[in-house]
């Protein structure tokens, strides 16, 4: 049996990027490390099946052994309800017995909770459950950007603790800049008075909530036709391009870093745009652009990606990435930034001591 720690948080918290850092780190420090998502949501198809990025993501980035369906038994769509009301007692037993199997051999299991504790609890399968049915201490993750986080926060406390499980702390994640002092000085004080232990006060760092062109290419399912050595550049942003060359780069010089999004019959527009450093070149309705564009593309080092939507839909699809916290598996820039920002800023000691005292206790038992 593994000591576990039960990673949860509010939406887009960043529970697998900690997850990816505390991973990471306490490998470093020679312990058998193991990872586990008993509840996940399918995004993307792999071998015929939906599965979790973020699982798909631990499994490359941390080499990790165990096949994905033991990584993550269950896996929902957005719809689940009437699936999982019927599988519930199934569900649980399939959970059960891929943590027993992955925790076996480990010293330590890092479990990631779906996108929020409450999720399934009518099925008994919440994040306070399964942790209090796995003897897991839940460390919660939430976005300390404002004062009412601490609101958020003691909340949960009082539902993950009222169902029967235990509180290993707290991490305030994505700290803007202007908020890392009323956080650490305002914010951690008063959780401290309501018996939460501050881990973690991690700043915001933009490099990793910014999307990849990477990222752009999975979520609109493009095809890369020049750039492809550039995949990792970050895009800050988007335009779209439907006015004459003249009329765009006054615009285009105000948005270096951005994504371009024109249809491919705009060479002279493109070209223009080339000009100006963008992350990348979205090309709309399937239509490819002139062997010049391609050739003047694959020379600046810039990825041209083209789609069969139109440009609204393609924007519509964008909009997915608004609110993306996890690299993705071929981010290696983004992966080691992750690791670095959680070794810097989470006390990793109290953890440790934490896991000390547990092992102390199961000899002693």
């Amino acid at each position: 049996m593994a000591y576990s720690i039960y990673v949860s948080g509010t939406g887009y918290s960043g529970k697998t990027a900690l997850c990816l850092g505390l991973f990471g780190k306490l490998q470093e420090m020679g312990l058998r490390v193991g990872y586990f998502k008993p509840v996940g949501m399918g995004q993307k198809l792999v071998d015929g099946r939906l599965r979790d990025t973020d699982v798909i993501l631990m499994k490359e980035v941390m080499a990790l052994e165990e096949d994905l369906d033991e990584l993550c038994p269950v896996v929902l769509g957005k719809r689940y309800l009437d699936l999982i009301a019927e599988s519930c007692d199934q569900s649980r037993e399939l959970i059960i017995e891929s943590y027993e199997k992955i925790s076996a051999d480990k010293d330590i299991l890092l479990i990631e909770s779906a996108a929020r504790p409450e999720f399934l609890t009518f099925c008994g399968l919440d994040t306070p459950a399964l942790a209090k049915e796995f003897g897991a201490k839940v460390l919660f993750s939430v976005k300390g950007d404002e004062d009412f986080v601490a609101e958020t926060i003691i909340l949960y406390k009082e539902f993950i603790e009222g169902r029967g499980a235990e509180m290993l702390g707290v991490v305030l994640n994505f700290v803007p800049l202007q908020q890392l002092e009323r956080m650490r000085g305002v914010v951690s004080p008063i959780l401290q008075t309501c018996g939460l232990e501050v881990l973690g006060v991690v700043p915001d760092h933009r490099e990793l909530t910014l999307p990849t062109v990477e990222d752009v290419v999975s979520v609109l399912d493009a095809e890369v036709l020049a750039g492809r050595d550039s995949l990792d550049t970050l895009v800050d942003n988007y335009l779209v391009g439907a006015m004459s060359p003249e009329s765009a780069m006054s615009w285009l010089r105000r948005s270096v870093g951005r994504a371009f999004i024109t249809g491919g019959d705009r060479t002279d527009l493109i070209l223009t745009a080339l000009e100006t450093k963008p992350s990348a070149i979205v090309l709309t309705g399937n239509i490819y652009p002139s062997v010049q564009v391609l050739s003047s593309a694959e020379t600046k080092g810039i990825p041209i990606l083209l789609v069969p939507t139109d440009t609204y839909t393609t924007v519509t699809k964008l909009d997915l990435l608004g609110d993306m916290t996890t690299p993705a598996p071929t981010s290696t820039r983004k992966i080691q930034l992750t690791r670095q920002i959680i070794s810097d800023h989470v006390d990793v000691k109290t953890i440790m001591d934490d896991y000390s005292r547990w092992k102390s206790e199961r000899r002693g038992g």
